[in-house]
């Protein structure tokens, strides 16, 4: 079972901010009362389950909240959605779960929401025509 510290959602999203609200929806829940621990557990897993039926509803455009533009090229249409099967939908859910945002292109460099990418420079700049190296790089002695 991989540790909560080794997911890589908590790790990019996950703030002081977020562990206050939770904190505060489970003391709500509970009526600021002390609860039995199984109670608790129970708490979370409703609140769990609930964060990923409105994840499950923003992959499809629905609900309340939306996708980030990094990862809205896996949005499916509710057109799609609400005429798909169970297993179609889960295996949906699943790789959407399963992306991290990483794309492997070592020819470019893209801004964070994905909405801008560029080549990538050589570590030297060079201009047009430039035939000698810059002038600021070191010069070293020749070995003896």
């Amino acid at each position: 079972m991989a540790m909560v510290r080794d997911h890589g959602w908590v790790m990019r999203h996950w703030t002081n901010n977020n562990a206050e609200s939770v904190n505060h929806l489970l003391k709500l829940k509970a009526y600021w009362r002390q609860l039995p621990i199984p109670t608790i557990v129970d708490n979370i897993y409703d609140m769990v389950k609930l964060s990923f039926v409105n994840l499950r509803s923003a992959l499809s455009g629905q609900g309340n909240y939306i996708l980030i533009p990094a990862m809205s090229r896996l949005q499916v249409p509710y057109a799609v959605w609400s005429t798909a099967m169970d297993e179609c939908k889960n295996v949906l859910f699943a790789r959407f779960l399963q992306d991290n945002l990483a794309r492997v292109n070592p020819g470019v460099v893209s801004s964070k929401d994905g909405a801008l990418t560029l080549p990538t420079t050589p570590e030297v700049a060079w201009k047009p025509g430039q035939k000698s190296r810059p002038r600021v790089t070191k010069i070293r002695p020749a070995q003896q």
